[in-house]
C-alpha cells in the first residue's frame, strides 16, 4: 500500500528484523530517566505531584526494562558479536540485568512505603537511584557502541546475503549526491 510520500505504511520494517531488542531499548531509558528527573525535583521543591508522577513512571519503567531484559537475552543468540564485541555485550548485558534489579527494589519500596517514594530513608533511595540512572546512562552507551560503532545487529535478514549497497537520488534535491553515500 503506497500512498503519500510513495512510501509503503504501517510496519513494514519488522517483517524482517534481525531481533525485536531494538523496538524495547528506549523505553526503560526514557522512563526511569523521566522518573529520576520526577523525583529528585519533586523533593527538592517539595512537590507532591512530581513525585506521584515519578512513581507510575518508576512501575512503567520497570515493566519496559523486564521486557527489554528478556528480549536482548532472545538478541543476544540472533547477532554476531566477536572481535572484540563480546566482552562489551557481556557488559551491556550485566548492567541491564543490574538496571533491572534496582529498579525492581526500588519499585517495591515505593511500593511498600504505602505507594509513595519514601519519606523516611529519602536520602538513601535517591542515592540508589542516582545510581540506576549513571548505569542506565553506561548501559545505553555500551549498547549504542555495539550497534552504531561496530554494526552489531544492525541490518536485516534478507542484507545477510545481499548486496546492501543501493544508490538513491532525491528528486529536484540541492543535496550532493555524495552527502547521501553516493558517489
Amino acid at each position: 500500500m503506497e500512498s503519500i510520500f510513495n512510501v509503503a505504511w504501517g510496519l513494514k520494517g519488522l517483517e524482517d528484523v534481525m531481533n525485536i531488542h531494538p523496538l524495547f531499548v528506549h523505553f526503560p531509558i526514557a522512563l526511569l530517566l523521566t522518573s529520576v528527573a520526577f523525583c529528585f525535583l519533586g523533593s527538592l521543591f517539595k512537590k507532591e505531584e512530581l513525585l506521584t508522577a515519578a512513581k507510575w513512571v518508576l512501575y512503567f519503567g520497570t515493566l519496559a526494562a523486564a521486557v527489554t531484559v528478556w528480549t536482548g537475552l532472545k538478541a543476544e543468540a540472533t547477532v554476531s558479536h566477536g572481535g572484540g564485541m563480546h566482552d562489551t555485550m557481556e557488559a551491556h548485558q550485566y548492567i541491564g540485568f543490574t538496571v533491572l534489579g534496582l529498579s525492581i527494589l526500588l519499585s517495591l519500596w515505593v511500593f511498600l512505603s504505602k505507594n509513595r517514594i519514601p519519606e523516611k530513608g529519602r536520602a538513601l533511595f535517591l542515592v540508589v537511584l542516582a545510581l540506576l540512572a549513571a548505569l542506565l546512562i553506561q548501559g545505553a552507551d555500551l549498547g549504542g557502541r555495539m550497534a552504531f560503532l561496530n554494526g552489531v545487529g544492525i541490518g536485516r535478514k534478507s542484507m545477510l546475503s545481499k548486496d546492501a549497497h543501493h544508490s538513491h537520488r532525491h528528486h529536484d534535491s540541492q543535496i550532493p549526491d555524495a552527502v547521501h553515500g553516493e558517489r
